[in-house]
């Protein structure tokens, strides 16, 4: 086989070094090409074959088609990139956005970002809940008025509209307290559900209890008896509910010169002292004064709802005082203690005088009422009794 002629060693290097520079000048056009895939302007530099002295230098012509297949490949690989991205739902991360909004994908120099105003993110402040979120009325007839004026009345557009009320006309301090003895439930939640006092603040999941009782109990009882059956209510409820914030809160007073079998403006007064003094100073317990607006001890004829009954409910206008101490539109100062005053005619208890069907008088000093034949007559001629005693008929 004849052999191959040899080239001279100095052809030899120079086409490595072509080849070379060949490479380095495909290599600037295909960063050019990248570059220019993301807008921005490159100069470009033709490549320059190294000159050896005593050579002629010979340029070596670039391949267009393959610079142009480089170029469409690179733009391609950019866009099939991106449609992957897109498609996996990956977002691309702010740092890899430049200045002007477009993302890079091959750029290694960091972009400045533009000073931008600080954006305020901070979130409006939560409106706060309700005071009388979580909070159960239980109470009486006085505070079945107080009830229906939330229900029915001005006080439905306050915050006394979120709380539940459990009342019943003649519930007592006695019969809770029974209740907690395992009696029987008295407070109805419906025509089928009577609760207990304990059973109420469960079903409510209260955390605030306003409690107004008394009424029923010193009527025949001494004051003494109702406030040592109330505190030992009040005590056994905190040993079960620590954290249950339990507000006692007084009972009104009657009408001037109003007694009822024991209740009186008196005894209420009495009453509502000795509870205030228990209650003060003990954790979760609070006393409301509602009664602080009787500044003359007795219940002003204005607010009463029942001048013709028993004299003690308060109508619309007191219960929107008695809303006002709740919502602490008011602050309760003490109120007087009354002393009863006699009857300008001096024949009786009551403001009237009250005559029977025989035309006698009522007149008794002691609160009891006889007339002066000793015959019991009404005037609806329900009680008739010669022998003194009173006998319905």
């Amino acid at each position: 086989m004849a052999n191959k002629r040899k080239r001279p060693a100095a052809m030899r290097e120079e086409e490595r070094k072509a080849q070379r520079a060949a490479a380095r000048a495909e290599r600037r056009t295909r960063r050019a090409a990248e570059q220019a895939a993301q807008n921005v302007p490159q100069k470009a530099e033709a490549p320059k074959a190294p000159r050896k002295a005593g050579v002629p230098h010979k340029k070596k012509k670039i391949n267009k088609f393959r610079v142009a297949v480089v170029c469409t490949a690179a733009v391609l690989v950019a866009l099939v990139a991106l449609g992957v991205a897109s498609a996996a739902g990956v977002r691309t991360p702010i740092s890899s956005i430049a200045a002007d909004g477009e993302p890079e994908f091959f750029s290694t120099v960091k972009p400045q970002a533009s000073a931008a105003p600080a954006e305020n993110t901070a979130s409006a402040a939560p409106t706060p809940s309700s005071a009388f979120d979580g909070a159960l009325f239980i109470g009486d007839s006085m505070t079945t008025c107080l009830k229906n004026y939330v229900t029915d009345g001005a006080g439905s557009t306050t915050a006394l509209s979120d709380a539940e009320f459990m009342t019943r006309s003649d519930y007592s301090w006695d019969e809770a307290q029974d209740e907690l003895n395992g009696g029987e439930g008295g407070l109805w939640l419906d025509d089928d559900t009577a609760l207990t006092v304990t059973e109420a603040i469960d079903r409510f999941s209260a955390t605030k209890l306003y409690i107004q009782l008394g009424k029923e109990d010193l009527t025949y009882n001494d004051v003494s008896d109702v406030t040592s059956t109330a505190q030992a209510v009040i005590s056994a409820l905190q040993t079960k509910y620590p954290n249950l914030e339990i507000t006692v809160q007084a009972v009104t007073p009657m009408l001037e010169w109003i007694d009822y079998q024991g209740l009186s403006s008196g005894t209420i007064a009495q009453y509502n002292e000795a509870m205030q003094t228990y209650c003060t100073g003990k954790k979760n317990l609070k006393f409301l004064n509602i009664a602080a607006f009787c500044t003359e001890g007795y219940l002003p004829a204005e607010y009463c709802a029942d001048p013709e009954g028993l004299c003690i409910h308060l109508n619309d206008e007191g219960c929107a005082i008695w809303a006002d101490y709740l919502l602490g539109n008011k602050t309760p100062e003490p109120s007087s203690t009354p002393t009863p005053t006699p009857d300008p005619n001096g024949d009786s208890t009551d403001n009237t005088d009250t005559t029977d069907t025989a035309g006698d008088t009522y007149t008794d000093d002691s609160g009891d009422y006889t007339d002066n034949t000793e015959d019991y007559t009404d005037d609806t001629g329900d009680y008739t009794d010669d022998t003194g005693d009173y006998t319905e008929e």
